[in-house]
């Protein structure tokens, strides 16, 4: 019972040392804690030559950046433009079959022509063709110019021939058509070959006399007025 009671109060190993380190510090005497090292002051050309770095990185930085940009922009026009290419070219890519085919057409029309018999197997036979042809054309976007008593234009019409009148009101019109202009889509496949009316040199005689006149009366009411 004895040596329970002794083991008990015994000091275990922590307690011994701490016991053995306090023997040998002073009493009173404090432990000294080490202090960082003072900041060391950085030199103020050593400042500016990091700023002047960080300001040539940051322009070098705007700069890249301004390059990517463009490249993009310039990436995107130049997917547009072949975008808009690849539409034009689906669009008007039949353009040029239709331009081939338009003499056919034309043989067509001038052997339909004139005194036939429309009962014949072989006039219907050929009428049928005809019909195919020109259906399938102006689906593709061809159009038939029509040029009955419209005023010449030169952007649709080629003027091989013209046909004095006396009317003012003819001047410039289509008189007879001898090779019908097309159309596809929106621009001129064919001009249409035209004969216009022209006014007589008679009647441009009796004009300029009334132009005379008229610029006589003009002055005088000036004259009057003054």
């Amino acid at each position: 019972m004895k040596e329970e009671h002794k083991h008990k109060h015994e000091p275990g190993p922590a307690a011994k040392g701490e016991a053995k380190q306090s023997e040998h510090q002073p009493a009173g005497e404090e432990k000294k804690v080490k202090e960082p090292p003072a900041e060391q002051k950085v030199p103020e050309a050593e400042i500016k030559l990091l700023t002047e770095e960080l300001i040539k990185a940051k322009a070098e930085a705007r700069d890249n950046k301004d390059k990517a940009l463009r490249a993009m922009a310039e990436q995107s026009n130049a997917s547009k433009r072949q975008q808009k290419e690849k539409e034009e070219f689906i669009k008007y890519a039949s353009a040029e079959i239709a331009r081939k085919l338009l003499p056919v057409l034309d043989d067509f029309e001038n052997a339909l022509k004139g005194s036939i018999n429309t009962e014949d197997n072989f006039v219907k036979g050929v009428k049928m063709i005809y019909g195919n042809l020109k259906e399938v054309l102006e689906k593709e976007g061809l159009k038939k110019q029509d040029t009955a008593g419209r005023v010449f234009d030169p952007h649709l019409h080629e003027v091989v021939a013209t046909e004095p009148t006396g009317d003012a009101k003819k001047e410039n019109v289509v008189a007879v058509e001898f090779r019908p202009g097309y159309m596809f889509k929106e621009f001129v496949l064919r001009p249409a070959m035209v004969k216009v009316f022209k006014k007589t040199d008679e009647e441009i005689k009796e004009e300029k006399p009334k132009e005379d006149k008229a610029a006589d009366q003009k002055i005088e009411e000036k004259e009057e007025d003054n």
